[in-house]
C-alpha cells in the first residue's frame, strides 16, 4: 500500500503519464481517450491521498468555458448535437481538474515531458516518411511526401501535426544539449514541418526561431548565425522545390473583394486557403446578424447546419459542407457568443501572463503558435488539438509561478 501511495505522489509518474497522453495524439482517437482517462483517474486517486488542490486562476477559464457550453444547450438551435458536443468537449473540464488534483511538480518536469514528446514526434516523422517512401517506390507519385497525404495513414490533418512538430522542434532547438542525437531530432522535426507544407505554421515557426535567438541574446554568436543561415537556406530550397511554393503562389490569386461581395459562386470556383476562410468569416457575420446570436451563439456544436445553409445559398460545392469556420475565434463566437470569444482570449492571456512572469521562451513560442493557428483552424474544437492545447496549457500554468531554472536534456 505504501508503494502505491509513493507511486501516486511521484512526479515522475505524472511526467510519464502526461508524455504518454501526448504520444497518443497522432494515433487513432481511442488511444488518446484511454490515456486521458488514465491520467485523470490517477490524478483523482492522488488527490484522495494528499487531499490538496493546486488552485490556479487560469484553470477556471477552460472549466468556465465548459460550463458555458453546458448552458448553451438551453438555447441551442440543435440540442441533440449540442449534447454530443458536450461529450466531445469534456476535456475542457477534466484536464484542468486533473492538474488541480495532481501533487506538486518540480520546476523541471515540463521540460522532461516536452523532450519525451519531441522524441516521440521524431519517431512518428520517420514512420510517416518511411511509409511515404514505400508508397512512392510502388506508385511513383511524389505527392505522398507532402501535406495531408504524408500523414494520411492515421487520417491526420497536416496543420494539427505541424503544430505539434513546430513546438517540439522549438523545444529541442532551444532547450536540448548540443548532442548529435538532439541535432538529429531537430533536423527530423524540421524536415517534417517542411513536408507538411503549412504556410502559416512554417512562417510563425521561423519567426519564433528569430525571436528566440534575439531574446536569448545569442543572435550574433557565430554558431547561432550559422544555424540561422542553415535554416534560411533549407527553407528557401523547400519553398522553391516543394508544394509550399505552389500553395503560396495560389494565395496570390485570391480575389478578396469578390469573395466578400459576390451573391453566387460557381461550384468549381477556384478557392484558396485565404478566400475560403474569408468567406466563412462572411458567413459567420451574416448568420449572427440574421439570427441575432452575437450575444449567445447557436449553441456548442450547433453551428454547422447553419453554415451548410449559407453555403448552399451561395452555391458552393457540396464537398465544403463538412467545413466548419476554420477559425477558433469565430468558431467560439458563433457557438458560445461573446463570452466564448472572451474565453479564447483569456486562454491566450494567461499564457502571456505566465511568460511575462517567468520569461520562459517556450511559453512565448506556445502563445505565438496557438494564437496564429487559431486564425486558420478551429484547433481546440477538435480532439487532437483540444488535448494538445489543454495538456500543455495545464502543465505550463501549474509550473509558471517563479522563473524556471535553465536545464538542458
Amino acid at each position: 500500500m505504501q508503494r502505491i501511495r509513493e507511486l501516486l505522489l511521484a512526479e515522475d509518474t505524472y511526467g510519464y503519464l502526461i508524455a504518454a497522453l501526448l504520444w497518443t495524439l497522432p494515433l487513432p482517437y481511442a488511444f488518446s481517450s484511454i490515456a486521458t482517462i488514465v491520467l485523470v483517474s490517477i490524478a483523482f486517486f492522488s488527490f484522495l491521498i494528499h487531499k490538496k488542490v493546486s488552485w490556479k486562476k487560469a484553470y477556471w477559464v477552460p472549466m468556465g468555458m465548459y460550463l458555458l457550453m453546458a448552458a448553451s444547450v438551453l438555447w441551442s438551435v440543435n440540442p441533440d448535437k449540442s449534447l454530443r458536443g458536450l461529450e466531445r468537449q469534456l476535456p475542457f473540464l477534466i484536464i484542468p481538474l486533473a492538474f488541480l488534483f495532481m501533487p506538486t511538480l518540480s520546476r523541471e518536469i515540463w521540460k522532461k515531458v516536452l523532450y519525451r514528446f519531441a522524441v516521440g514526434m521524431a519517431v512518428f516523422a520517420l514512420f510517416f516518411i518511411g511509409l511515404a517512401t514505400v508508397k512512392f517506390l510502388r506508385g511513383g507519385d511524389s505527392e505522398v511526401f507532402f501535406y495531408h497525404e504524408l500523414v494520411s495513414v492515421f487520417d491526420l490533418n497536416a496543420i494539427y501535426v505541424s503544430c505539434m512538430a513546430a513546438l517540439s522542434f522549438l523545444f529541442v532547438a532551444f532547450y536540448s544539449k548540443r548532442k548529435w542525437w538532439n541535432i538529429v531530432i531537430a533536423v527530423v522535426l524540421f524536415v517534417l514541418l517542411l513536408l507538411l507544407s503549412s504556410k502559416n505554421i512554417m512562417v510563425i515557426t521561423l519567426l519564433c526561431v528569430f525571436i528566440g535567438f534575439w531574446i536569448s541574446k545569442r543572435f550574433f554568436s557565430k554558431k547561432r548565425l550559422l544555424a540561422l543561415s542553415g535554416i534560411a537556406v533549407v527553407s528557401i530550397a523547400a519553398f522553391l522545390f516543394s508544394p509550399l511554393k505552389e500553395r503560396m503562389e495560389e494565395e496570390l490569386t485570391s480575389n478578396v473583394n469578390e469573395v466578400l461581395t459576390s451573391e453566387k459562386f460557381n461550384r468549381i470556383y477556384p478557392w484558396t486557403g485565404t478566400t475560403i476562410r474569408l468567406f466563412q468569416a462572411r458567413v459567420f457575420y451574416e448568420m449572427a446578424d440574421e439570427n441575432d446570436t452575437f450575444l449567445t451563439g447557436f449553441g456548442i456544436n450547433a453551428s454547422q447546419g447553419k453554415i451548410v445553409e449559407k453555403q448552399n445559398h451561395y452555391n458552393l460545392y457540396w464537398g465544403y459542407n463538412v467545413y466548419n469556420f476554420h477559425n477558433q475565434y469565430i468558431q467560439a463566437f458563433s457557438e458560445l457568443g461573446i463570452l466564448g470569444l472572451i474565453g479564447i482570449f483569456l486562454l491566450l492571456f494567461f499564457i502571456l501572463r505566465a511568460y511575462l512572469k517567468t520569461k520562459e521562451l517556450f511559453l512565448l513560442f506556445f502563445l505565438l503558435i496557438m494564437a496564429s493557428v487559431f486564425v486558420t483552424e478551429s484547433y481546440i474544437w477538435r480532439q487532437r488539438g483540444m488535448l494538445h492545447f489543454l495538456v500543455l496549457f495545464g502543465l505550463m500554468i501549474k509550473l509558471s509561478v517563479d522563473p524556471i531554472k535553465k536545464k538542458t536534456y
